[in-house]
């Protein structure tokens, strides 16, 4: 039987490496991979949420580059279906409301006849 901290914890690692290949990424420029780590990432951060209350009592982070930068570019590329699934994401969970603009710009390139 898995114990559920040690499940966050492998959660959280895997999380990081995202976030570290996500920077990287940017960093070359490489928007393709950049989306690839946004996306293997996002299904983790509920547990980043789980693990950050559990040891530190709140959720503190204040960036968030899988939403941020998805949201971006996804939004530039036209990608409606990954932005309603970051939509999704931001609204059931309420330590996310401050990325909600993120999702309320994206949705705004979405509908500008210049996208």
């Amino acid at each position: 039987m898995t114990n559920p901290t040690q499940s966050l914890t492998a959660d959280v690692d895997k999380y990081y490496y995202y976030l570290n290949l996500i920077t990287e990424n940017v960093r070359n420029g490489y928007n393709d991979m950049v989306l690839k780590y946004c996306t293997l990432s996002l299904p983790l951060i509920p547990s980043v949420i789980e693990k950050a209350r559990l040891d530190f009592g709140e959720f503190d982070i204040s960036t968030l580059p899988a939403v941020e930068l998805g949201a971006k570019i996804w939004s530039f590329q036209g990608r409606r279906d990954k932005i309603d699934e970051l939509a999704a994401l931001v609204s059931s969970h309420p330590e996310l409301a401050p990325w909600q603009i993120h999702i309320d710009l994206a949705y705004k390139r979405l509908a500008s006849p210049e996208s």
